[in-house]
């Protein structure tokens, strides 16, 4: 008979919040990879968190998530990323004034025939 090891309680209950977690996340972020990142942090403070002094369990997960979402939208705040509205700088085009490809093809085959030394012994 084999003793299989009891579910853990904190985790089954954070399971059961993720899909919501996940869903305040975005909702304050607008990128699923940044939701579920601010999802993950928020089960690594779970984890350290005494699961006894924790009563509403979906209460303190939400108010963990969304401070986790604050702190991400200042960080971009902090960093200036550029918006979608802000032109991307003119580009400058210049003409190639050098030999066209097939102009070095012709070259490259008449340096291979070339000579191999000074004797102009061909290769």
């Amino acid at each position: 008979m084999s003793e299989t090891s009891p579910t853990d309680p904190v985790a089954e209950t954070f399971e059961a919040q993720r899909d919501r977690l996940r869903a305040v996340a975005y909702r304050m972020l607008g990128s699923h990879a940044d939701a579920e990142d601010v999802v993950q942090e928020a089960w690594l403070r779970l984890s350290r968190q005494d699961p006894g002094t924790i009563h509403n369990f979906a209460g303190w997960l939400t108010t963990v998530v969304g401070r986790i979402s604050l702190d991400v939208l200042r960080s971009r705040q902090a960093h200036a990323e550029a918006s979608y509205g802000d032109r991307p700088p003119e580009l400058v085009v210049t003409v190639d004034d050098g030999p066209a490809p097939e102009d070095d093809a012709v070259l490259a085959d008449s340096v291979g025939l070339a000579g191999c030394c000074a004797c102009s012994t061909p290769r």
